[in-house]
C-alpha cells in the first residue's frame, strides 16, 4: 500500500530514508539521532509529457520531506522522545496540497481532525491557490507546536530527578558521606545522557524550523512561484516566519535550561565522586585502625610469652636439680619412704618461691603493658583522623 501511494502521488524518494526510522523489528523508534530537511521545488514549466491533467496536477509544486520530536509521558511517570516524520507538497497551480505523516500513536492525526474537522468543507481555506497555500502553511505551525509543546515539563522532569539524585553531593557529615551507595553514580550518569539527549532533539528542531522558514522566505521570493506578486501571500509568510520565530525562541530558551541542567549535574556528579573516594578513604582508615589494634593485641600477648620464657628459666635450673636428687643419689635409711619435715621444709621454701615470681611477673607485665599504652596513645593522639574517637564514660 505504501508503494502504490508514494508512486501515484510521485513522492520524493528521499522521503523513505526518513521512514526507515520506524524499520525496528520490536516496534522501537530507531536512530532517535538522525534528522533532517529535504526538498525539491519544480515551478518552472515541466517536460513535456510529464503532465497528467486527469489527476488534477500540473506537475509545478514544489516538496517538503523532514522530521520533528517530541516528548510524552509515559506510565510510572517516565516521559520518552518520540518523533515523526513528514512529507508535503503543494501544487502551485491548481492549490492542492498532499501530507504523509508517519505517527505510530496517532498523535497528530487528532490535533490535524480539531483544526480541520471532517464534517466541515472549508469552502474557504481551500477556495483559492492562495487560500490552499495559507492553509498548508497553518498546518506546518500546528505540527511545530506539536513538536516544542511538552519539552518545558519534561525538563520540569530532569530537574526534579536530577536534585533528588545528587543531593548527598551537597552533604558535609562524614556519617552521610559513609552511607552513599556506588550506584547512586551510575543513576547519575544515566539521567546526564538522557538530559543530553533531549538537548540534542530540541536544538534538531531547532535547525529544521530555521530551515523551513528559509524555504518558504525564499519561496516567495523566486519569480518562478506562481505567487510571487500577491501580498496576501507575501503577509501569510511573513506571519507563519513570525510564529516559528516564537517557537523557535521558546525552545531555545528551553535548551539554555537543559544545559544549565546538564553542567549542574556535572559538577555534582564531580562531587560525588570526591565522596566516594573521601569513603574509601575512611574504609581505608578504619582498616588501618582495626590492623593497628590487632598488632597492639599481638604486641602484649608478645610480653607474655616473653615473660613466660624468662621465668622458665629461671625455673630450669631449679627444675633441672630437683630431678636430679630425685634419683638414687638420695636414699631414705631404715626404709622411710615419707618425712613430714622434709614437706614442710619443701612448702615453707617453694610456696613463698612462687608468690615472689607470679608477683614479679605480674609487676613486670604491667610496667610493659603500660610503656606500650602510652606509646599507643600518643600514636593515636598523632593520627586522629583516622582512629575512632572513644566517648568519655560518666
Amino acid at each position: 500500500m505504501l508503494l502504490r501511494l508514494v508512486t501515484f502521488y510521485q513522492v520524493m524518494p528521499q522521503f523513505l530514508d526518513f521512514l526507515q526510522v520506524y524499520a525496528s523489528r520490536h516496534g522501537r523508534d530507531r536512530e532517535l539521532r538522525f534528522s533532517g530537511f529535504r526538498t525539491d521545488k519544480t515551478l518552472t514549466d515541466p517536460v513535456e509529457g510529464t503532465k497528467i491533467p486527469e489527476l488534477g496536477r500540473s506537475v509545478r509544486r514544489y516538496q517538503l520531506c523532514f522530521n520533528l520530536k517530541t516528548v510524552s509521558p509515559k506510565d510510572g511517570g517516565n516521559w520518552k522522545i518520540r518523533q515523526a516524520v513528514f512529507h508535503h507538497q503543494f501544487d502551485v497551480v491548481r492549490g492542492t496540497q498532499l501530507w504523509i505523516v508517519g505517527d505510530p500513536h496517532a498523535t497528530l492525526k487528532e490535533r490535524i481532525t480539531e483544526l480541520f474537522p471532517e464534517w466541515n468543507r472549508f469552502p474557504t481555506s481551500f477556495s483559492t491557490v492562495q487560500r490552499g497555500f495559507a492553509t498548508s502553511l497553518q498546518v506546518n505551525i500546528e505540527f511545530a507546536q506539536w513538536a516544542t509543546s511538552e519539552w518545558r515539563w519534561h525538563i520540569l522532569f530532569l530537574e526534579e530527578i536530577a536534585e533528588e539524585l545528587t543531593k548527598p553531593a551537597r552533604i558535609r557529615e562524614k556519617v552521610h558521606i559513609e552511607k552513599l551507595e556506588p550506584e547512586s553514580l551510575s543513576d547519575v550518569q544515566k539521567w546526564e545522557e538522557k538530559t543530553n539527549d533531549t538537548i540534542m532533539a530540541m536544538e534538531s528542531n531547532v535547525n529544521i524550523m530555521r530551515l523551513q522558514q528559509k524555504f518558504y522566505r525564499d519561496l516567495v521570493k523566486d519569480d518562478s512561484f506562481f505567487l510571487k506578486g500577491q501580498r496576501e501571500c507575501h503577509d501569510d509568510v511573513k506571519c507563519y516566519v513570525s510564529h516559528m520565530e516564537e517557537l523557535i525562541c521558546e525552545t531555545q530558551m528551553q535548551i539554555m535550561r537543559a544545559k544549565v541542567l546538564v553542567k549542574t549535574v556535572g559538577d555534582r556528579k564531580t562531587i560525588l565522586i570526591q565522596h566516594l573516594q573521601t569513603q574509601n578513604a575512611i574504609i581505608s582508615s578504619k582498616l588501618t585502625a582495626t590492623m593497628y589494634e590487632q598488632a597492639d593485641r599481638s604486641a602484649v600477648e608478645t610480653i607474655a610469652v616473653r615473660i613466660v620464657t624468662i621465668v622458665t628459666l629461671i625455673y630450669l635450673p631449679a627444675t633441672f636439680s630437683s630431678t636430679f636428687f630425685s634419683t638414687d643419689i638420695i636414699k631414705f635409711e631404715n626404709g622411710e619412704v615419707f618425712s613430714r619435715i622434709a614437706l614442710e621444709r619443701f612448702l615453707e621454701v617453694t610456696l613463698p618461691l612462687m608468690f615472689l615470681t607470679f608477683l614479679s611477673a605480674g609487676l613486670w607485665f604491667w610496667m610493659e603493658w603500660r610503656k606500650r599504652a602510652r606509646r599507643s596513645r600518643r600514636f593515636k593522639i598523632e593520627y586522629f583522623d583516622i582512629f575512632p574517637q572513644e566517648e568519655e564514660k560518666v
